[in-house]
């Protein structure tokens, strides 16, 4: 049986070459005798070379776009370039179809942290309806729910990456609104850790960091406020979902409810399916690959390479983000605080206040970090205002409003701290990506970025338990003095960053000098093309 053919597509000869001449794949001159296909090509196979080298069965890896033509000459490029290649920055038109993808990713903010930010009003609903189990056991739900979906963050990235952001989005949707529907059958609390908190955390992961991930790759200039506007999603489901979810409780239970946020989950394949995979830099393919006529070797390698790049522990030999790294694990301690047990909180210490008017709290919280979240994302994209210092700046003055939660005289007044500390705890989220890029670069976005929120995770995860162990041990005001100092704690810790030597940073990829001219519309490189 004749083998496949690779048709080639010309480029212009580059000016030296030390490579041979390839033939055609046929493996006898029977099946290289010309036919109608060959003939239409048969001009393009004539002058065309293809830069497959291989000695004692050792073959190069070389870029897909270099087997439509000629791989360059070593000794070819410009000085302080490596030989063959050149940078020129693989990113779509500023703007454009990104605001789309920010839309998509607003979507997916909003959904995914309106259902964190509303299980303050699950914990009331569990502690009444299992009054044997203590409150930091009931807890261990939600902290699983919010660790899981952020320490998933370096696979689905890594998944992202592979696969693209669009299937693993709408498969994260899938998961968690399985998730959440397993949650309806179950009666134990014990339980609940595995489908509500394990299985939904493990969807709203494939969600959250490939959907923050995707507009990163749209936008260089505005990044820090195109981000913004995504996560803005998150201060927005803060404000809607506590109310909805109360009013759903008492109508339909807590079991009727994990319909409704099944329901929920599934509209973020709505989202999936607007989240177009940018442009990627060039990939190397080996000869037994071209030769059994594919354009990517099998799935599990390409799976098993992306999920060790993106769990590399390489990352941590950069000082600066160790340090972050560090911060970030204190904060994040504290981050749950207020959207588990500040409604509790309320609803326990002021009296003749119902459950409604508790989750007044976290709406205010939410409606302030929009503002937040927009007007420090536009200040971080200003050559006057570093967005690290900004970072360290509001999350100290967020560490004062939450250790002062327990002096508020009236709910008035805990509302005010409330709008507030939502306020200025909104760039700790939204500026992440950015502080990363700007520090370590684009291309250790992707690692960093999924270390980072492991890290958070896994301290998301302890946190809340934490904090109901305080309380039962103590009393319900010292687990806010220990989430402000450990807040206050993590801002010192980020500003030592300012003493390290700020390293300058590449923002991108090696594409084939030869072939500056063989780039679309949309920038992106020619591909062979395999029949």
């Amino acid at each position: 049986m004749p083998k496949r053919k690779l048709v080639l597509k010309q480029f212009p000869a580059p000016a030296k070459t030390n490579l041979h001449p390839a033939s055609s794949y046929s493996s006898s001159p029977q099946q290289q005798e010309p036919n109608h296909h060959e003939h239409h090509h048969g001009h393009l196979l004539k002058n065309t070379q293809l830069c497959i080298v291989q000695e004692k069965k050792v073959c190069d890896l070389i870029p897909v776009s270099y087997v439509d033509g000629m791989k360059p000459d070593p000794n070819d490029g410009t000085p302080g370039q490596s030989p063959a290649t050149s940078t020129r920055e693989l990113r779509p038109r500023e703007g454009g179809y990104g605001w789309v993808i920010v839309g998509a990713a607003f979507l997916c903010s909003f959904i995914v942290d309106g259902v964190a930010n509303s299980f303050g009003m699950y914990l009331i609903t569990f502690k009444e309806t299992y009054p044997e189990e203590p409150e930091s056991v009931i807890s261990w739900i939600g902290s699983l729910l919010v660790g899981v979906y952020l320490c998933m963050g370096p696979i689905a990235c890594g998944l992202a990456d592979s696969f693209g952001y669009r299937l693993v989005i709408t498969s994260g949707s899938l998961i968690a609104a399985t998730g959440f529907l397993s949650s309806f059958f179950v009666t134990n609390v014990h339980v609940l850790f595995l489908t509500f908190g394990v299985v939904g955390g493990i969807g709203f992961g494939l969600i959250y960091s490939p959907s923050i991930m995707c507009v990163c790759a749209y936008f260089k200039e505005t990044s820090a406020l195109a981000v913004g506007l995504a996560v803005c999603g998150s201060s927005v489901g803060g404000m809607v979902f506590p109310i909805f979810v109360q009013l759903i409780l008492e109508r339909y239970g807590w079991e009727g409810s994990m319909l409704f946020l099944a329901g929920v989950a599934l509209q973020c394949c709505i989202a999936g399916t607007l989240m177009r995979t940018p442009i990627r830099p060039p990939r190397t393919l080996s000869l037994e690959v071209l030769q059994q006529g594919r354009r990517s070797p099998c799935l599990p390698p390409l799976l098993h390479q992306a999920l060790i790049d993106m769990t590399s522990l390489k990352v941590y030999l950069n000082p600066t983000f160790l340090i972050y790294s560090l911060a970030s694990f204190i904060g994040s301690i504290a981050f749950l605080t207020p959207s588990f047990f500040l409604p509790d909180f309320a609803f326990k210490t002021f009296a003749n206040l119902d459950k409604e008017t508790a989750a007044a709290v976290m709406t205010a919280v939410c409606g302030a970090g929009i503002f937040g979240r927009l007007i420090f994302g536009y200040l971080a994209d200003h050559p006057y205002f570093d967005p690290l210092g900004i970072h360290n700046v509001c999350i100290f003055t967020s560490g004062v409003l939450l250790a002062l939660v327990p002096v508020c005289g009236s709910f008035t007044i805990l509302l005010v701290d409330g709008v507030f500390y939502g306020f200025f705890i909104a760039p700790y989220i939204s500026l992440m990506s950015t502080i990363l890029t700007s520090r370590l670069g684009l291309e250790q976005l992707p690692s960093a970025f999924g270390q980072t929120q492991l890290i958070a995770g896994l301290a998301s995860v302890v946190g809340p338990p934490l904090h109901g162990t305080l309380g039962e041990m103590f009393s319900v005001e010292i687990p806010f003095y220990f989430a402000g100092g450990a807040w206050i704690l993590a801002s010192i810790v980020a500003s030592v960053i300012f003493l390290l030597p700020r390293r300058r940073c590449s923002r991108s990829h090696p594409v084939n000098s030869q072939h500056r001219g063989d780039l679309g519309e949309n920038g992106q490189l020619s591909e062979t093309l395999l029949v």
